[in-house]
């Protein structure tokens, strides 16, 4: 089952869900999906403990480099700028919450529910041990994966958010993007605008 709002993307999820459950004789794929607000706010919970631990420093930053004169949110320049800083910078961060703080945090045991309580990791890894089964991705086959990805055209879409000639004058500047730390984005930022502003 997915449970989904019904927010713009959500259709393009349903839809996928859908054609992947299609082979499957339990029940209707349609029915798989159910459209509504979420009655565990699990959803909710993640977007509060991101907001908290993230996505408050990134914008205190953004606002300082916007107040400073370095960065205009309605040039393109910067935003691709910002978008080569960020956007591996975001991405690692977002991995090490997934692994450190979402998927090693307890679930508390919840009145009448069916639901696990425990550490997500630990349920995933062990599902036995909470009286569940592995029974996902064995019945996936990864043409119906690759049908899917067809169908859906998601492999039309640009692996990269920037240009090649934009990229790679950007790597001149900054070769490894991707170690940039966190207290290191604004002025990495500032760097490569100086030095593309001179060279591009």
């Amino acid at each position: 089952m997915l449970r989904l709002d019904k927010g713009t993307k959500t259709g393009t999820m349903a839809t996928m869900h859908a054609f992947l459950r299609r082979h499957h004789n339990d029940m209707d794929p349609h029915e798989t999906v159910i459209h509504g607000p979420s009655i565990s706010n699990q959803i909710e919970r993640w977007w509060k403990e991101l907001h908290e631990r993230m996505e408050r420093y990134f914008k205190d930053g953004l606002h300082w480099l916007k107040d400073q004169g370095h960065y205009d949110p309605h040039k393109d320049s910067d935003r691709y700028l910002m978008t080569f800083i960020m956007v591996p910078l975001i991405q690692k961060e977002l991995d090490i919450f997934r692994e450190t703080v979402w998927n090693s945090h307890r679930i508390r045991a919840q009145r009448d529910t069916a639901l696990p309580d425990g550490i997500p990791d630990h349920i995933y890894n062990f599902p036995e041990k909470y009286g569940l089964e592995e029974c996902g991705m064995c019945y996936i086959i990864l043409c119906l994966i690759n049908e899917l990805a067809i169908e859906s055209g998601v492999l039309s879409i640009p692996d990269d958010f920037l240009t090649l000639e934009f990229r790679e004058e950007c790597e001149r500047i900054i070769p490894d993007n991707d170690t940039i730390k966190p207290d290191e984005w604004k002025d990495a930022y500032v760097y490569l605008k100086q030095n593309f502003t001179r060279s591009g």
